[in-house]
């Protein structure tokens, strides 16, 4: 899985971070090869990723918490950076960071670049800076966490900017676009469920729960 094998290559001490996954209820082999890669695996039989993102948050040992998604891949120096933010902004709860396609072509990314900053501004002005970190890079310290109610379990849609709010009243949300990333474009192709993910964006912008709960399935058929 290249989503553990960059995170377990991160210009970071090792005896320093955990990795946890949260097996939910996949069907492929998504828990024997995390156990052969020798990270710390967890069962959530409690379907959808309000409940697998408690679960892993509340297992965690560490001081911070950082979400990723299956198909994240981190950069090497992700750790660092993020460690840097968090010394030089004291006020800073939660921080995510861009997100870079790393399986479509050089055109769409030069798209996405656009709308990602489009993105940046409805969470920075509409929002009042409360949402933008997304699930699949978020880093929020455990202590910060614990003060509020958590992912909302209930949530398969926008659990993470639900939590963004819930943070908010203690500190500063940021939206860093230095801070880059890599995941799987497959979210995000043209078609009619890209209007679902952006209404569902604008929806928590204003502050209400997404109108979309039910998201469709990413397998291939």
């Amino acid at each position: 899985m290249a989503c553990i094998q960059a995170a377990k290559h991160l210009n970071y001490p090792a005896d320093d971070y955990e990795i946890v996954v949260v097996d939910n209820n996949s069907q492929d082999r998504t828990l024997s090869l995390a156990q052969e890669l020798g990270v710390w695996v967890v069962s959530e039989k409690r379907l959808g990723v309000g409940w697998a993102r408690r679960t892993g948050t509340e297992i965690a040992q560490g001081d911070y918490i950082l979400q990723i998604d299956a198909d994240t891949r981190l950069p090497a120096n992700y750790l660092v950076e993020v460690e840097k933010r968090f010394a030089q902004d004291k006020q800073l709860v939660c921080l995510g960071g861009q997100m870079i396609y790393y399986d479509t072509g050089i055109g769409i990314n030069f798209i996405r670049f656009f709308i990602h900053y489009l993105l940046w501004f409805f969470a920075r002005v509409v929002s009042g800076g409360q949402v933008g970190p997304m699930g699949n890079n978020m880093t929020f310290r455990k202590k910060d966490y614990q003060q509020t109610t958590g992912f909302d379990p209930q949530l398969r849609y926008g659990e993470d900017s639900d939590l963004c709010r819930k943070l908010a009243r203690l500190g500063r949300i940021k939206l860093d676009m230095s801070l880059k990333c890599f995941v799987s474009g497959r979210r995000y192709r043209l078609n009619r469920y890209l209007g679902r993910y952006f209404f569902n964006f604008l929806c928590l912008c204003v502050g209400r729960r997404p109108y979309h709960n039910e998201l469709p399935s990413l397998k291939k058929k």
